[in-house]
């Protein structure tokens, strides 16, 4: 199965990163300066956590997008997201655009995927492997 995977989602870890920091600066501060009350530890823990669940989505690459194709199917996976599985048979349409792919399937089938962070190479070997197959029989509508 050929796949392309964008790169880092930097929105998404920079909030879970700034966030988790700020937790656990301000629940430093409070507890270096009054370290009885519960809403010290609070914020301690909740920063602790913001960044333990930051790693853990690193480590699943849960902030990247990914595109997988074979001669059957097509899955998008966009972060944070469960992966859409499209039959090849089954798609009608598809227009790719230099921000995004959009996907019809019919009967209110389809989706619309954001491309912002995959590289140039990658689209253009997507576009040349499965837009360009001669097994396709849907149409391709391309914006300039």
């Amino acid at each position: 199965m050929n796949t392309i995977t964008s790169k880092l989602h930097k929105k998404q870890r920079n909030y879970l990163l700034i966030f988790g920091c700020l937790y656990l600066i301000l629940g430093s501060i409070e507890y270096v300066f009054d370290s009885g009350s519960v809403l010290n530890w609070s914020y301690l823990v909740f920063g602790i956590v913001m960044l333990i669940v930051l790693g853990y989505q690193l480590y699943n690459k849960r902030l990247f997008s990914v595109i997988k194709w074979n001669s059957k199917k097509l899955i998008l996976k966009a972060p944070e997201q469960k992966p859409i599985v499209f039959d090849k048979k089954a798609i009608k349409s598809i227009k790719l655009t230099d921000k995004s792919l959009t996907i019809n399937a019919g009967l209110g089938s389809g989706e619309m995927f954001d491309l912002d962070y995959f590289k140039e190479k990658d689209l253009k070997f997507f576009k040349e492997d499965f837009l360009h197959d001669e097994s396709t029989a849907y149409n391709l509508a391309e914006a300039s």
